[in-house]
Order: structure tokens, then C-alpha cells, then sequence
């Protein structure tokens, strides 16, 4: 995969902005570019339940070719939506043969790169109990649907039974692991309760904060009335005030083990399918340890948050003023000329390539091939600064040639995506060892946008097209029609008078129709309409215009003829027709009387001066047959005398 011989392990990641995730992921790329393993991460966004949003992110279980993976590395536990994790694991399981390595969630048929996430707090309620002395411990969980929350419920339990310390069910508040149930903790515990706990414990990091927060707004300390702490160890309770004692899993870490588990099996080294990781527990001050601050670490912390803020604030501009100009785009040249200035404003980019399917803007949903190995069209790329010939590619690929790298390469792979219906995908490759940044999302959500707005701009003009199409299209026969010769016959005769080439303009008649519809009814009529119109598409073969502009009447216009040209026309169109006579499939031959002119344009001439000389012979030829059969029928009655 990506075309340079090098093994490549594919890693299923959601919400790649979240910071536990990035932690893990910066794990993973440090360890496999030192092992010299390529990365492509499949990621999707699928937070705000919009069910078509979802469908449309959800297609990057399909995006990879399984086949060709060297290692797959999982994140389980952070899916959102279990039927989404079984279709990653049903492909899986169809059509890769590599190491597969689980994190956080144990599958017996994978590797698994596992923390005791029964005993995470174990250390950090242990402490408050031995070290602080606090006995009046409140405890804040997660939702009552959720696993997590009671794994780490158990632990505040036991460990408080082991200290002879009494569980106290009114101690214990089911919150959201987010900020609106713990505020909802502090009223619960701080109005209703007679005696203030001495400390609470929360399950994560963000009710922690919460907690802290809805605290000080009632004017109580945090340390100094009531200890404070936190799990998951998020990079926020470093910077907040005062730093917030947590625990949590050491995610880099898990990220370098799992990579190392492929390629002790690559490499045939023996190993155990378990790894077990042991959390890290942060004393700070929430809980009531003095933390010395040094002034260089202050500074270095202060330094970052206004770097990330300045960071922030400049792509939030960038990505409305992106939003701005890509809103008028109709086509995607408009697009390939715009986004060169839009990957240039986003620092840490090293390369982006926009692949799209090679009818995207055609695209229909229900038709959808999954693990298919359709063509591809890198669109639009850059790398290193350069813009990128556009080139088409397989999917297995995922890349297209040029833009093969002899080093070890890591890819962040997006669906490109209206809702539930796909275009491709984009690869985006970062400095250093970042997948991601935050507001890479609304940035790729601009892009599809501008896709859309393209599709829909396209399927506009295919509209009217189709509708001008049927305004000059015969419903019987799908010939043009009458109006056609205004508009198309003008637009050949001034295309061979600029390029001063020949125009034809045949003329053709059909003999007989009323007896047709006289004697065998007027569906049979139709179907002799329809015969002649056939064997004049059969005949036109050169990009010539057909035309029935009359009930039986017709006319072929074509360019750049010659005699030799109009004979095997007529070769081709009498064939057709003799073909359909002799079928002897109806009781009715198709007779035609023919009119032709081929002549060489000048700019005062109309196409109906061309139409006058061809009718001329037609009816010249149609007379012609009359007199032939009046005088056979006069010869005929003679000899009945």
C-alpha cells in the first residue's frame, strides 16, 4: 500500500479530535515510523446523531482494502455505534489475514492491549483515604447505561469496605461524564445535604472540573473546604486552577505496544495476546497536595495555551473565510483552482489529495458496490507545497502514483460526503507525529459542501439540458424534431462554413403511410414510422443529426461529406430497411422516396436553401415512382382487355 514497499497498518480511530485518542495515535506513528511501517488512519465524525450525516461518515468502514493491510490496530471501546464497530470486524474478518490488535476491549480471536480498568482509581482513593484522612467521600459516576461507570462505582466501593468505611448510598450521584448531572450533583448534595462531604471523587476529568466550578460559584474552596479529583488524566487539569489530582490510562504508551504486537508477529517473536497496562496516577493540588510550581514550567504551560489559542483563532478565520469563498463554486475547476490557497493557510499540512469516485457527481446511492475496486481520480493534490497533475488511480491503492513517498508515510483518511451520499475521500498527511487538528473538521465539512453545491449545479444543467433535449426530441420515434432544425441545423451549417467543409442534407419521405394506417390500423403505421426512423439512426453513424419533422416526413443533416460518404449512407439505410421488409414479421412493406444535397456553404445561404434543393429530388423520385406504377397499371389494364 501507498506504492513503496513498505508494510502498512491500518488503524480505525472516531473522534480523532478527542484528546485520549490523539495521545494514542501519536504512540502509534512514533513507534511505526521507527520500525519503518506506513499508517493509514480511518476516521469519521459521529457525534450529533444526524442519521444521514452518520450514514455518509459511517461508509468508512468500506473505504479500505482489507487485503492488503500488514496489521490492523482497533479502538473498540470509543465507537459510538456498535453496528458500525460490527461492519469494521465483519470486513475484517471476510478479507484480512494480518494481526489484528483491540485496545481497551478484550477480544478473545485478536490481540488485545488492555488496561485493569476495574482498579484505575484504586491508587487515587486510596490516597485520599491513607494519606488525607478523609472519610466523608462523596463519589460522582458516569450514566446508568454505562459500563465504565460502574467499573470504576465498584472501586470507590470496595476500597471504602476495605477501610471499614461505610457506603453510603446518598453519597453516590449517577452524573453524564460531562458538566450538566455534576452540577446537578453540587445542588443535590449542597442544598439537601446536612453535612458537606470532604471530598468527592468523580469518574472523569470533565464532571471533575464541572464540580470545581459549580463549588466556587457557592464561594467553597477547592482544596481548601473540599477535595476535588478526577480520572482520565486529560491534558485541561494540568492548566486549570488548581491543577486537578486525576488518574488515567497511559494512552501513548498502549499506541506504541499496540504496534509492537504486529510486528512481533510479522516478525514470528513469541509474545502474549494480552498486554496489560498499568494506569498513571497525577497528584496535584485539587485533592490537597501542595504542589510546588517552578516558574519555568508555568511559563512553558502559559507559552502552549497561547500558542493553541492564537492556533485556534486563526483557523477558525480561515475556515469562515474558506466557507465565504467556496459558496458561489459551480465547478469542480472552480473548486481545484481555490483549494490550493485553502491547504496553504492550514499549517502542519505536508500533503492533501481529494480522490473522488470517477462519476461522483453521478452518484447513485442506492447502487452503492461496497469493498468494490472502482476507479478513482485524484482531483486535486499537493504535496509539499506543490500542486499535483490530476491522475486516476485504482481504489486499493487509496493513492495515486505520484504521490509515492520512499519513506514511511502516515495518512488520515476522511469519507468526502453530502449527508448519506459519498463522493471519495481525502488522504491528509501532518507534520511531525499530529494526525489531526481541531478544526480539520470544519474545514473538510466546507469541501464537501462545495461538492455538493457543484453536484447540484451539475444536476441543474443536466435538467435543463434534458428538458431542452425533449422540447426538440419526436416522443415516437427519439428522433429531433422539428424545432431541431433551427437549432442544430443552423449550428452545423455555420460550423462547416467556418471550417469550410461539405454539408449534407438528406430528405426522406415515406411512400404510402395512409394506406398503412388505412388498412392495418394506425399502430402499425406507427411501427413503420419507427422502422424508418431505425434504419436512418443505423445509417448515421458520423455524429450526423436525424430528424423527423413531419408526420412521415424526415431529414438527416451531416457534415464533412462526400459521394462516396452518401453512398454508403444510403447503402446502410436500405439494408436497415430491407432487413425490416423481408422479416415478413407484418403485412406491410416501408417505401421511401430520398432527396439529397451536398454542397459547399457560404454565409448568405440557409439551411433552408439546402432543404429546398434536397425536397427537390425527393419529390422528383417520388414522382418518378407514381409514373412508373400509373404506367404499369396502365399496361396492366391493356392486357386485362
Amino acid at each position: 500500500m501507498f506504492g513503496n514497499n513498505r508494510k502498512t497498518i491500518g488503524v480505525f480511530v472516531t473522534q480523532e479530535h478527542r484528546e485520549t485518542q490523539r495521545s494514542l495515535t501519536r504512540g502509534i506513528c512514533m513507534r511505526a515510523k521507527e520500525l519503518g511501517y506506513n499508517i493509514a488512519f480511518f476516521t469519521n465524525f459521529v457525534e450529533y446523531e444526524e442519521l444521514q450525516y452518520e450514514s455518509g461518515e459511517n461508509s468508512i468502514a468500506d473505504l479500505p482494502w482489507y487485503e492488503s493491510f500488514d496489521g490492523i490496530i482497533l479502538l473498540p471501546d470509543i465507537w459510538y455505534r456498535e453496528e458500525l464497530l460490527e461492519k469494521i470486524f465483519n470486513n475484517i474478518k471476510k478479507y484480512s489475514k494480518c494481526p489484528v490488535v483491540c485496545v481497551n476491549r478484550r477480544y478473545k480471536e485478536f490481540y488485545n492491549v488492555m488496561i485493569n480498568d476495574d482498579a484505575i482509581l484504586d491508587e487515587i482513593i486510596r490516597h485520599m483515604i491513607e494519606d488525607h484522612g478523609y472519610r466523608k467521600i462523596n463519589f460522582l459516576t458516569g450514566p446508568t447505561d454505562n459500563s465504565v461507570a460502574y467499573q470504576r462505582l465498584d472501586a470507590y466501593k470496595r476500597i471504602l469496605t476495605e477501610h471499614d468505611i461505610p457506603v453510603e448510598e446518598d453519597r453516590i450521584f449517577f452524573g453524564d461524564f460531562w458538566k450538566i448531572k455534576a452540577k446537578e450533583a453540587i445542588k443535590l448534595w449542597f442544598d439537601d445535604s446536612k453535612e458537606w462531604p470532604e471530598a468527592i471523587i468523580c469518574a472523569n476529568d470533565f464532571m471533575a472540573i464541572t464540580v470545581c466550578n459549580a463549588l466556587a460559584d457557592r464561594g467553597i474552596s477547592v482544596p481548601e473546604d473540599i477535595a476535588v479529583t478526577g480520572c482520565d488524566n486529560l491534558m485541561i487539569c494540568e492548566d486549570f486552577s488548581p491543577n486537578i489530582t486525576t488518574t488515567g490510562m497511559p494512552f501513548f504508551e498502549m499506541g506504541v505496544e499496540a504496534v509492537d504486537k504486529i510486528h512481533r508477529h510479522n516478525e514470528g517473536l513469541p509474545q502474549q495476546k494480552d498486554a496489560i497496562m498499568n494506569a498513571v496516577t497525577k497528584i496535584r493540588e485539587s485533592c490537597g497536595c501542595k504542589q510546588q510550581r517552578y516558574a519555568e514550567l508555568s511559563v512553558k504551560r502559559r507559552n502552549r495555551i497561547v500558542n493553541e489559542m492564537d492556533v485556534k483563532e486563526k483557523d477558525i478565520s480561515y475556515n469562515a473565510f474558506m466557507s465565504i469563498g467556496l459558496t458561489n463554486v459551480k465547478t469542480i475547476e472552480d473548486l481545484d483552482q481555490k483549494l490550493p490557497s485553502y491547504v496553504n493557510m492550514q499549517e502542519g499540512f505536508t500533503s492533501f489529495y481529494m480522490c473522488l469516485n470517477k462519476q461522483w457527481d453521478l452518484y447513485n446511492k442506492d447502487n452503492r458496490s461496497e469493498h468494490s475496486d472502482c476507479e478513482m481520480i485524484m482531483e486535486f493534490g499537493m504535496k509539499d507545497g506543490k500542486k499535483l497533475k490530476k491522475e486516476e488511480f485504482s481504489k486499493p491503492a487509496l493513492l495515486a502514483g505520484s504521490t509515492v513517498d520512499d519513506e514511511p508515510q502516515i495518512y488520515l483518511f476522511n469519507m468526502l460526503h453530502y449527508q448519506e451520499v459519498c463522493f471519495g475521500y481525502t488522504a491528509i498527511a501532518f507534520q511531525g507525529f499530529e494526525v489531526y487538528k481541531p478544526t480539520y473538521q470544519g474545514w473538510l465539512i466546507n469541501i464537501c459542501n462545495a461538492l455538493e453545491n457543484i453536484r447540484i449545479h451539475n444536476e441543474l444543467n443536466r435538467l435543463v439540458f434534458k428538458l431542452e433535449d425533449m422540447y426538440i426530441k419526436d416522443e415516437l420515434t427519439d428522433l429531433y424534431n422539428r424545432r431541431a432544425l433551427d437549432i442544430l441545423g443552423r449550428k452545423y451549417l455555420m460550423q462547416c462554413i467556418e471550417e469550410k467543409s461539405r454539408l449534407m442534407v438528406f430528405t426522406a419521405d415515406m411512400d404510402k403511410l395512409k394506406y398503412i394506417n388505412d388498412n392495418f390500423g394506425h399502430a402499425s403505421g406507427d411501427i413503420a414510422i419507427k422502422a424508418l426512423a431505425d434504419a436512418l439512426k443505423f445509417a448515421a453513424d458520423d455524429d450526423e443529426v436525424c430528424m423527423r419533422i413531419g408526420g412521415d416526413e424526415f431529414v438527416v443533416i451531416g457534415m464533412d461529406y462526400d459521394e462516396k460518404k452518401l453512398e454508403d449512407f444510403l447503402n446502410k439505410f436500405h439494408e436497415k430497411l430491407d432487413h425490416f421488409n423481408n422479416s415478413n414479421e407484418y403485412n406491410f412493406k416501408v417505401k421511401v422516396s430520398c432527396g439529397w444535397n451536398i454542397t459547399n456553404p457560404y454565409k448568405t445561404i440557409s439551411i433552408e436553401d439546402c432543404l429546398i434543393v434536397a425536397d427537390s429530388k425527393m419529390y422528383q423520385q417520388k414522382y418518378e415512382k407514381e409514373a412508373l406504377r400509373l404506367k404499369h397499371m396502365g399496361e396492366f389494364n391493356m392486357a386485362e382487355d
